[in-house]
């Protein structure tokens, strides 16, 4: 893309300002779900100061205002900062590795890419993720586009658990895929790529994840391409290796943010809440 860096950064500060969608509020039928949908959009709106006070604006400080105010705690603002970084780390991420994404995509709908080319990833996870990938079409025309998709994806889907007829979040796995996940990175190779999962780590990973409500994501076809690719290529290499540390601290805080957090569930628009682990689900 020719667009000046400062475009760009605006750019992106309203894609998170316009998250969730503007259609998943016209899905929500229940007080609770529209709740949920303008709290949502208040994060993103937060969120999108985040980003312009890190990249747009001189001494502008949002997060720590909203703080000194109290409309959010400590740690979500820690949380905040973190998640902005992510983003930043995922568009310089993404910049490098469209190119590549649209040539695996390719090569996955002819066929001619297979499960053997990513040893990190078992066959069995494998083997999903593409099939699932291999259905879609490519539907982007720039490295910017991959990138806004794979935000909205991560907004649309935190929200849109809500509109299920019966959704429970459990919070204990959350904290051990993260757990997991951050073990993961941190064992990853001098060039980012993450190390071949053994047969109970996979099990473990799979149990915890839910594994039958795991879609494809965009993000996910990045991060698998990457480890293809990454080897061959020094600036994609090095964009792979700080997207790795960014989405490192993001989930060791998400963590360490949810210790005392326990599960919660929706249940036909409702919002249920235990008040222990293993509790019984009541309405908020």
């Amino acid at each position: 893309m020719n667009q000046k860096i400062p475009e760009i950064n605006e750019q992106i500060a309203q894609l998170i300002a316009s998250l969730p969608s503007d259609r998943l509020l016209q899905q929500a039928k229940t007080p609770a779900q529209i709740e949920e949908w303008h709290k949502a959009r208040q994060t993103q709106l937060l969120l999108a100061e985040c980003w312009k006070s890190k990249w747009l604006v001189k001494d502008y400080y949002p997060v720590e205002e909203a703080l000194k105010r109290q409309e959010i705690s400590q740690r979500k603002a820690e949380l905040m900062n973190c998640c902005v970084n992510e983003y930043k780390a995922r568009w310089e991420l993404c910049k490098v590795a469209e190119k590549y994404v649209k040539k695996c995509h390719a090569e996955l709908q002819n066929l001619t890419i297979s499960v053997a080319q990513c040893p990190q990833l078992s066959a069995h996870l494998s083997s999903k993720f593409l099939h699932q990938a291999s259905l879609r079409q490519y539907p982007f025309q720039s490295a910017y586009d991959l990138f806004a998709e794979t935000l909205k994806e991560d907004a649309d889907s935190s929200f849109s658990v809500c509109l299920e007829p019966y959704y429970e979040v459990p919070m204990k796995k959350w904290r051990q895929v993260g757990k997991q996940y951050t073990q993961l990175l941190d064992r990853s190779e001098l060039d980012g790529t993450y190390p071949q999962l053994k047969k109970a780590e996979e099990q473990r990973l799979k149990t915890n994840l839910v594994w039958h409500k795991v879609c494809f994501s965009w993000i996910g076809m990045v991060l698998w391409t990457c480890q293809i690719e990454a080897k061959n290529d020094p600036l994609l290499r090095k964009q792979l290796v700080a997207y790795n540390k960014s989405l490192w601290e993001a989930l060791s805080l998400g963590v360490s943010a949810s210790r005392n957090l326990h599960g919660w569930a929706w249940h036909k628009g409702e919002l249920l809440c235990t008040d222990g682990a293993g509790g019984i689900y009541r309405k908020a």
